[in-house]
């Protein structure tokens, strides 16, 4: 009997030895488990334009964790909870676009906040962040869960929890200034764009040209619409443009564009002959002079400008006119109609306001249309008027008639400048590009 005790004792002595063993192996591994990698999982976040050669990308450590820890193969488990302020960081963008986020394989997204100045701008699930965009220049506070799952059936176990991110995109994109075409021809229209205006600070521009007028189009973008007259001096030009703290000069070439010319035998036969006298002129002075530099800032037409009139051309923009004995052509500032019938509807070629509409000793009945942005067109000797100043006429509406025996004058113009229609009537015009 005693000795079947000491068998019992020593077997009891064993197992208490090995438990103490074993328990201080599984101590041992518990203890020595640690998060590892799982907690240093980085988001990665695109910084550059997507799919450029600005392509950038950068790389965000988790501000904070919950984990739960494999040990002995997941037999136990051991949970950590962390947090690394220091781990905050502030990135820079060049885009509107929301900043694309992906996380390493496996990891899956539980919820993106997006907060500015103003709150929180966006909260939701990554396929809905997947059409953000951020409202204009500035930074934007991000704060991310994430999850690194479990191990699925028949894989080996690992670390699993949620990841928090936290961090700042600083958006700075810049604003961009540039010419519809860096060469035009003598008679023709220069656009002068500007991208990414996103303060909506007005532009400013100025050029040896002509006036620069910018007036907004489209979301963040300005325009202006700068006129290279017939007589423009063909050689190298700038248009200086300047919005807030950007600036820039930029370059354009006028060509020389030849024009036909035509003799005539007297001035009574040039085109737009009119019985001038000192009262006639100060009253077209009064009238007409005062629109040069009046416009609405918007643009007023959709689509291509139409002629004014079905009927033939008389005489060609630019056209020169030499009287017997004289060495210089007096040239043409627009283009002058005839028609066949009385009462032939002249109509307008574009959208906009009715600036002027009456009779001048000068020019006869006249409308003058304001389409947006200090782009005019003038139309002179209609036989009646059908329109009233200040009212608003859409492309092809009927503003007056022409007889047969009249001719309609029809100039575009940009202050004071004359540009030529054809390209305007042909989609070809700066107006459009």
């Amino acid at each position: 009997m005693r000795a079947l005790k000491k068998i019992l004792l020593w077997l009891l002595m064993v197992a208490v030895l090995a438990a103490l063993v074993v328990g201080g192996a599984v101590g041992y591994f518990y203890f020595q488990a640690e998060p590892g990698e799982a907690a240093d999982a980085p988001l990665t976040v695109q910084t550059g334009a997507d799919g450029g050669a600005s392509t950038e990308h950068q790389f965000v450590a988790p501000v904070g964790y919950a984990l739960r820890v494999p040990v002995l193969g997941g037999v136990l488990y051991r949970d950590f909870e962390g947090a690394d302020p220091s781990a905050e960081q502030e990135l820079q963008r060049d885009q509107l676009e929301g900043a694309p986020l992906s996380l390493p394989q496996g990891y899956r997204f539980l919820s993106i906040q997006v907060d500015g100045t103003g709150g929180t701008l966006f909260s939701g699930t990554e396929e809905a962040y997947s059409a953000f965009t951020y409202p204009g220049n500035g930074r934007y506070l991000y704060r991310i869960q994430a999850e690194a799952p479990p191990a699925g059936e028949g894989e080996r176990a690992r670390a699993h929890g949620v990841l928090n991110y936290k961090f700042t995109v600083k958006v700075s994109v810049e604003l961009n200034a540039f010419l519809s075409e860096d060469r035009v021809k003598q008679g023709e229209i220069l656009a002068v764009r500007i991208e990414n205006n996103l303060d909506g600070i007005q532009p400013f521009g100025e050029s040896a040209l002509g006036p620069v007028n910018f007036i907004p189009s489209g979301e963040d973008g300005w325009v202006a619409f700068v006129p290279v007259a017939y007589n423009r001096e063909a050689g190298d030009y700038t248009v200086e443009v300047s919005c807030g703290d950007f600036s820039a000069s930029l370059p354009v070439a006028v060509e020389y564009k030849p024009y036909e010319k035509k003799e005539f035998a007297s001035a009574a036969d040039l085109p737009d002959a009119a019985q001038e006298s000192a009262a006639a002129s100060s009253q077209y002075r009064d009238a007409i002079w005062p629109l040069y530099d009046a416009m609405r800032p918007s643009v007023l037409w959709q689509g291509i400008f139409q002629k004014p009139v079905e009927g033939l051309v008389k005489y060609e923009y630019g056209m020169g006119s030499l009287l017997p004995g004289a060495s210089v052509s007096q040239r043409h500032s627009g283009v002058d109609y005839t028609v066949a019938a009385d009462n032939t509807p002249v109509t307008a070629p574009g959208g906009g306001e009715v600036f002027y509409a009456g009779n001048l000793a000068l020019t006869g009945n006249t409308v003058v249309i304001e389409h947006g942005g200090g782009v005019k067109s003038y139309l002179y000797h209609l036989s009646s008027l059908a329109v009233t100043g200040g009212q608003t006429v859409e492309k092809g509406q009927q503003i007056g008639t022409l007889d047969a025996a009249g001719t309609l004058h029809y100039e575009i113009k940009i202050g004071n400048q004359s540009v030529d229609p054809a390209p305007v009537f042909s989609g070809q015009s700066g107006l459009y590009r």
